[in-house]
C-alpha cells in the first residue's frame, strides 16, 4: 500500500477528502415528491504532525465549498483517505 503522506508524497497530491452528504427533492412525473441524496466534495487536506505537540491532524486547503443544510434540515459531514494506488 503507498504511503501518502505529505513527506513522502513528491506531487504534493492531498491525502483527504471532505465531503457532505446532501439531501433534495426532485418532483417525479406526476408532481409527486422523490427524495434524492448527492455527495458534494467540500474541500481536500493532508495529513500534517503537530511541530511542538506531536499531534496528529489534517490541513484543508484554502478554498472549500459553503457547508449549507440540505432539505432535511442535518449537515452530514464525512471525511476519506484518498487513495492514488490505481494511477
Amino acid at each position: 500500500m503507498t504511503d501518502n503522506k505529505q513527506n513522502s508524497n513528491a506531487k504534493k497530491k492531498p491525502t483527504r477528502r471532505l465531503v457532505q452528504e446532501k439531501a433534495f427533492y426532485k418532483t417525479g412525473p406526476n408532481g409527486q415528491q422523490i427524495r434524492n441524496t448527492e455527495t458534494i466534495e467540500i474541500s481536500r487536506g493532508w495529513d500534517e504532525v503537530g511541530r511542538e505537540s506531536g499531534n496528529p491532524y489534517i490541513s484543508w486547503a484554502n478554498t472549500t465549498v459553503p457547508v449549507l443544510p440540505d432539505v432535511d434540515g442535518r449537515i452530514v459531514l464525512r471525511t476519506f483517505e484518498i487513495n492514488y494506488d490505481s494511477e
